[in-house]
């Protein structure tokens, strides 16, 4: 059976987009990365790429708590990790935060099993248990 070359919707990760050729390109340029990245490169990324991003839970303050997919890059920036310069991303599901794109890259395949087409989230935890820090004396006493 061969693929829908019509359809706007990018078979890869299920975004709608303008056009069909849009959706195609979408599609190679999703295979491109993930294969970069199975090879153990980290590719240069661009506005408008899609990625994967992992979870981030937290005891302390569970509002923040967010569900790893795919992710929509919106900027990128250079900067320093350990000492030495690599690459950030910021995503347009967790606009707030930036990723040193080297350790998403290694983990792509990973995370590409983990989520499959699921995108990632916000996923809060309101519940006060878990967004007050009730550690010894720098917790909050109030």
């Amino acid at each position: 059976m061969l693929p829908e070359t019509s359809s706007n919707t990018c078979a890869e990760t299920a975004r709608c987009l303008a056009t069909a050729e849009a959706a195609r390109a979408s599609e190679m340029r999703f295979r491109e990365i993930q294969a970069l990245c199975d090879a153990g490169e980290v590719p240069e990324l661009r506005p408008g790429d899609v990625i994967y991003v992992d979870s981030s839970i937290y005891l302390s303050h569970g509002r923040d708590d967010f569900r790893g997919g795919l992710a929509e890059v919106v900027s990128l920036r250079p900067g320093l990790s350990a000492g030495r310069h690599a690459p950030f991303v910021c995503v347009a599901q967790e606009p707030s935060t930036w990723h040193n794109w080297q350790m998403p890259a290694a983990a792509q395949k990973a995370l590409r099993a983990r989520y499959g087409k699921n995108w990632s989230r916000h996923d809060p935890d309101y519940r006060p248990e878990f967004n007050e820090w009730q550690g010894g004396a720098t917790g909050n006493s109030n």
